[in-house]
């Protein structure tokens, strides 16, 4: 969010059928690049973000599954396991162009 401000709105929740709602600003809409929003919720919480293409993978509720069975298969087959090096190539460097080293 390099060059944006975040700003601080006090808003009233209104009834919408069986649930309650709230407006979003418009400003928010037009740069969010998706009619898609992740809402991501705790008990005393809620963060309001576009959806990415990115997001979908992770959403996936087997993803989770998928990666523990990934982390088992690991940890008893540590023989399976190669270093990066060894099996990196231009396909991958195509793959992650523009991604920061320090992001997930």
């Amino acid at each position: 969010m390099e060059g944006h401000k975040m700003s601080v709105t006090i808003k009233k929740l209104f009834k919408h059928g069986g649930s309650y709602a709230v407006d979003i600003p418009i400003d928010f809409v037009k740069s969010a690049g998706s009619m898609e929003v992740i809402l991501e919720i705790t008990a005393k919480k809620l963060n309001i973000r576009p959806k990415t293409e990115l997001d979908n993978l992770e959403l996936d509720p087997l993803f989770a599954q998928f990666i523990n069975a990934l982390t088992i298969d690991a940890m008893k087959h540590p023989e399976k396991l190669h270093e990066a090096k060894k099996v990196w190539d231009k396909e991958w460097d195509e793959l992650l162009k523009g991604v920061a080293a320090d992001e997930e």
